[in-house]
């Protein structure tokens, strides 16, 4: 009796553990496209900030700034090196729009292939 049910309980463990592999292929799937997409729309913006007093205060708050925005889907701005790399959705938000948010803080900003 109790090696029929280890086979009953073995039996329905793996029927399941299968059928759980399945929805999780399943569900893979249906993202690969919409990871494609947004890999797609997604733009790398580098900046030179002008005007940073600090990492904490200056920088971080552009970040914390910036990612709040819808759109933008990553922010890493540095103080010691006075710049700030911005992934956006371009479907979402401009580059334009992403650098006026950053001037309305008080900070000289400009692309990094810009000359001036």
């Amino acid at each position: 009796m109790i090696k029929k049910t280890v086979l009953v309980f073995t039996f329905c463990l793996g029927a399941l553990l299968i059928a759980n592999g399945a929805r999780a292929q399943s569900q893979e799937k249906e993202k690969a496209p919409k990871m494609e997409q947004m890999e797609k729309n997604t733009t790398k913006l580098e900046l030179k900030v002008e005007g940073m007093s600090c990492q904490a205060g200056c920088a971080n708050g552009i970040d914390n700034m910036l990612k709040e925005q819808k759109g933008i889907l990553s922010s890493e701005t540095l103080f010691d090196k006075s710049s700030s790399v911005i992934r956006y959705d371009s479907r979402v938000i401009s580059e334009k729009d992403i650098i006026a948010l950053i001037e309305d803080r008080g900070f000289k900003v400009k692309k990094k292939t810009d000359k001036k």
